[in-house]
């Protein structure tokens, strides 16, 4: 939900309220207003999905929050070194995009020298443009995989859960 800590704030009371002196003040729950304003734009949010053609499972406001709750624990999980897949699939040579452009040849020094600078020099600046679009969505994509990632985790985590208390109620 929100990385807020709890809070409270004050506000200053105006003129408009005329039975409090000037310098009076009023106490408002800031969790109470953050946990409102949350709930009106998850309920916005739920609408336009559904308006746009989403499952109809998320007809039910407490499955979509629940869905929610799911989706933002993977988002949160995504940034640190905290994921499982990656793990399970082994060298991250074989898996993980790479973005930087390496120059190197398989020929002699000589001409191994003179390519490197022919790509440098020539090749490089003609194409770059396309090799900075490409990193660019390389890099949208990595984040991409790692929210994918830690989505799949705790929805894995879930099921595992889930699987575990059908198992005990047998």
């Amino acid at each position: 939900m929100c990385r807020c800590a709890r809070a409270s704030a004050r506000t200053l009371a105006t003129e408009d309220l005329h039975h409090l002196s000037s310098d009076a003040s009023i106490a408002v729950p800031v969790d109470a207003v953050m946990a409102d304003l949350q709930g009106r734009v998850r309920e916005r949010l739920r609408a336009d999905l559904l308006r746009h053609g989403a499952s109809p499972a998320f007809n039910d406001p407490e499955l979509f929050a629940e869905v929610e709750r799911v989706l933002h624990a993977g988002v949160d999980v995504a940034g640190s070194p905290a994921l499982l897949l990656p793990e399970l699939l082994g060298d991250p040579a074989t898996w993980r995009l790479e973005t930087a452009l390496r120059y190197d040849s398989h020929r002699g020094s000589a001409a191994a020298g003179a390519i490197i600078f022919v790509k440098k020099r020539l090749v490089l600046p003609i194409v770059r443009w396309l090799f900075e679009y490409n990193r660019d969505n390389f890099e949208r994509q990595r984040r991409v995989n790692a929210v994918l990632f830690a989505c799949v985790q705790e929805l894995a985590i879930e099921t595992a859960r889930l699987r575990r208390d059908v198992a005990r109620h047998q």
